[in-house]
């Protein structure tokens, strides 16, 4: 039988006199169950659908079990209490020793148990169990304080690179050591000194006052995005949204948007405004290929290209030529905005290199993405067994968005904590790892419980890698949840659902960088990036709090 084993602890062995006298030695009973429910929940999170117990060997070393036995004959209850969690710093000040803090689930442990399996380092910073976080946090502001400057994002180990990924899309120049506070200017690993990177007087206002918000997660399309909306039945051409009206169940409205299409800056079509039910994400659908005579200007951009003197060599009849120019115009300005980026709401952190800049979100290829989100991330063979597996669903919660300029050019990366979403047999034991994730990842979970409850199972977000940092290329898009966008990508989606199945939406997704195109790279607004594709003059609304960074 395999059994897990874990050889890191930051166990400590107490003296017998600072335990409850009510908290005695286990006899074993409830170590075994503790082990083999460990054992299922790592199983499960490294090997989806395995079968056959594979408990833990023993607890770290030096942690232990306790029981409190309560109630008399029939109505016998068990507590247990997991010890050898270290004192902090602040009880060991303390005259008096205090009684060890101790863990009171298997769930409640779990966070901890993965921390001392993954992190080499053991710094209690990147543990997201209770204890750990309660050691490390700040003590809380008093209500009315003024606001202090946005949060620093995590710094943590990083995994190996990914592997080469679409053309162009550079990855970091290397791992990222956590800074210390006081972080000098570091040297590239590539050759000399690099420079700061420089910002005029007003986007340094800008930066400073910029808030850092968390993304409107309801909203299913968001301002500045490239998305497909129908045009007739079940055709659907490409535009960006410039203004969201959301629904107001009060009055009966539904949610729309204003769509402008794209097209050539010469050809200019009016605005249309659409429900979400005729609008698309752009990942759901592939882009056309261009015709073959337009292959010469795909790659220029678009506000170079002599419109005019395309539209007249096309084989075309006269009166089609421009509606078939139109279109065509549309497929190549989706693919460039596809493979480029944009930043907003830059954060001051001096934590950082004097070659990095952190961001608050980003305009990446058709979608807006901001921290605090999950969005979905090339999973790698080494990193988990079920790396390729369509069927499992892998999302990553972003805690910083980088630029960093080295010697040989930018390079965006993300930082954040990995997610398995896993099935388990049984009852939900309450809400696990909650805290740690946005409201889109806790609606998939409670959607997902609520389908499998007659069958007797439920949902877990698991956590597969805490600080990862992945590459612009690894990131493959927004993450979706299944409830609003299934019934978008199957006419029969509610008939599966009432049987209890749900399809797994994010394998029909497309992944950033499939559209057909050259890497295009950062531009300095969303407006430079569908430059040529919408009329001069155009005004984009991105939404509220977003200050765009050059």
């Amino acid at each position: 039988m395999l059994c897990y084993h874990v050889e890191r602890s930051d166990g400590v062995r107490y003296e017998d006199s600072r335990y409850p006298a009510t908290h005695e030695l286990d006899s074993g009973e409830g170590e075994a169950a503790w082990l083999n429910k460990i054992g299922d929940m790592l199983t499960q999170q490294l090997y989806p659908g395995a079968s056959g117990p594979h408990p833990l060997k023993a607890f770290p070393q030096h942690y232990h079990l306790r029981v409190r036995n309560r109630g008399g004959d029939g109505t016998r209850r068990h507590d247990y209490y997991l010890y050898g969690y270290p004192d902090s710093d602040e009880d060991k000040k303390k005259a008096r020793d205090p009684a060890p803090k101790y863990f009171r689930s298997v769930v409640e442990f779990y966070d901890h148990f993965l921390w001392l399996l993954s992190d080499v380092d053991m710094d209690r910073k990147n543990c997201s169990c209770k204890l750990c976080k309660a050691a490390t946090e700040a003590p809380k502001e008093p209500r009315g304080a003024s606001a202090s400057a946005p949060p620093k994002p995590d710094h943590g180990a990083n995994p190996p690179s990914a592997p080469p990924g679409p053309p162009g899309p550079p990855g970091p120049s290397g791992p990222s050591p956590a800074p210390a506070p006081t972080a000098a200017p570091r040297t590239s690993k590539r050759g000399g000194p690099t420079a700061p990177m420089a910002r005029t007087a007003s986007t340094q206002a800008a930066t400073q006052a910029a808030p850092l918000t968390q993304p409107d997660e309801s909203s299913l399309f968001r301002e500045g995005e490239v998305v497909w909306f129908r045009k007739i039945q079940e055709a659907f051409r490409l535009g960006i949204v410039i203004r969201n009206q959301l629904a107001n169940p009060a009055t009966g409205t539904t949610a729309k948007s204003l769509i402008k299409p794209l097209s050539h800056y010469r050809r200019p079509i009016e605005d249309v405004e659409k429900d979400e039910s005729d609008m698309r994400p752009f990942l759901t659908f592939s882009v056309p290929f261009i015709l073959p005579s337009l292959q010469g200007i795909a790659d220029q951009p678009m506000e170079t290209v002599m419109w005019d003197d395309v539209e007249a060599h096309l084989p075309h009849d006269d009166a089609m030529k421009g509606e078939a120019l139109t279109l065509e115009a549309s497929k190549i300005a989706a693919t460039r905005v596809d493979h480029s980026y944009s930043l907003f709401n830059a954060i001051v952190n001096t934590g950082l290199p004097a070659n990095q800049q952190s961001f608050g979100g980003v305009f990446l290829g058709c979608e807006k993405l901001g921290v605090f989100e999950a969005v979905r991330v090339v999973i790698e063979q080494h990193e988990h067994a079920e790396w390729s597996n369509p069927e499992v669903t892998f999302a990553m919660v972003v805690k910083a968005i980088i630029l960093e300029r080295a010697d040989q050019g930018e390079h965006l990366f993300l930082r954040g904590d990995i997610w398995l979403l896993a099935e388990f047999s049984g009852t939900p034991q309450g809400a696990v790892n909650s805290e740690q994730l946005p409201p889109a990842m806790r609606r998939e979970k409670a959607f997902r419980d609520r389908v499998k409850q007659a069958q007797g199972s439920y949902f877990e977000w698991v956590p597969v890698q805490i600080n990862a940092t992945k590459p612009e290329r690894s990131i493959r898009g927004r993450f979706y949840e299944s409830e609003k966008l299934g019934p978008m990508l199957n006419p029969q989606w509610g008939e599966y659902v009432q049987s209890g199945h749900i399809l797994p939406i994010q394998r029909s997704l497309n992944n950033r960088f499939d559209s057909r195109g050259s890497y295009v790279g950062r531009k300095n607004s969303r407006l430079d990036a569908v430059a040529g594709a919408v009329p001069p003059g155009t005004v984009l609304n991105l939404g509220p709090h977003v200050v765009e960074w050059a």
